[in-house]
């Protein structure tokens, strides 16, 4: 198992979650949305408070990480697991650094941008992707999921998901249509954001919290739920995958 599982400095299992795509995607809008939900749902679950590292424009510049410990019972029987999550810089100069916070990637995150103007960032960035870690994804070695951001903008201003679903297949992520379906997931950032600190000003606020005065996880907003869903849905394939590695490596 210790060769399966990655252990940090203290010696607990950790996997490592990565958000790759291009520059002005969301990547760190998402980090910084699920760091904010985890502090007011399970701040004992926070292990590592979210570090950005900035350019002078405010723009990623190497990488941006944080972890969080993995409530027992979710998907492992190990007494305690954290997973740590990054996001990589999406400009064009940051391309080797990109290959660097890539190493050792256990789930792969992509996000992509709908603006129509962002669509050839969004081509570059793909056949980027493919060429670093293709035949991981393809395998099923790697697990991944496809991420679309700011589907809140007009519709008119943006591309389809068929327009997503024929990009995945052009560049070789999936074979067809109903591969693409079970990897994509749409979701907004802004309003996940607008939602989540809209919470503590509402009436009811104090309906939400249990009686530690934690936000209780059915009271997530929608848009909070999709913008959380996705991570909580790779971390659990990544465990699955890492246990069947295991149950195989033991037959």
């Amino acid at each position: 198992m210790s060769n399966i599982f990655k252990r940090d400095v203290e010696g607990i299992p950790t996997i490592k979650i990565t958000i790759f795509g291009p520059s002005l995607a969301g990547k760190t809008s998402l980090l910084t949305i699920y760091s904010i939900l985890k502090k007011v749902e399970s701040p004992d679950q926070v292990y590592s408070e979210l570090k950005k590292i900035e350019d002078p424009t405010g723009r990623t510049a190497l990488f941006d990480q944080s972890v969080f410990t993995l409530p027992r019972g979710q998907g492992t029987s190990l007494p305690l697991m954290r997973y740590a999550l990054y996001s990589v810089a999406g400009q064009d100069r940051y391309r080797e650094t990109r290959k660097v916070v890539l190493k050792g990637t256990d789930g792969l995150m992509v996000m992509l941008d709908p603006h129509n103007n962002q669509w050839q960032s969004n081509i570059d960035s793909l056949k980027e992707l493919m060429a670093l870690k293709g035949e991981e994804l393809t395998s099923g070695r790697l697990p991944w999921l496809l991420v679309v951001n700011k589907i809140d903008i007009p519709i008119e201003e943006r591309k389809t998901t068929k327009d997503f679903f024929d990009l995945m297949v052009e560049v070789g992520l999936v074979s067809n249509h109903s591969e693409a379906f079970n990897k994509y997931t749409e979701m907004s950032c802004m309003d996940a954001k607008n939602d989540l600190l809209a919470m503590p000003r509402k009436k009811d606020w104090k309906e939400h919290l249990d009686s530690s005065g934690r936000l209780k996880r059915e009271s997530r907003p929608d848009s909070v739920l999709k913008a959380a869903r996705p991570i909580e849905m790779l971390t659990r394939l990544v465990i699955e995958h890492k246990i069947k590695l295991i149950r195989a490596s033991n037959q």
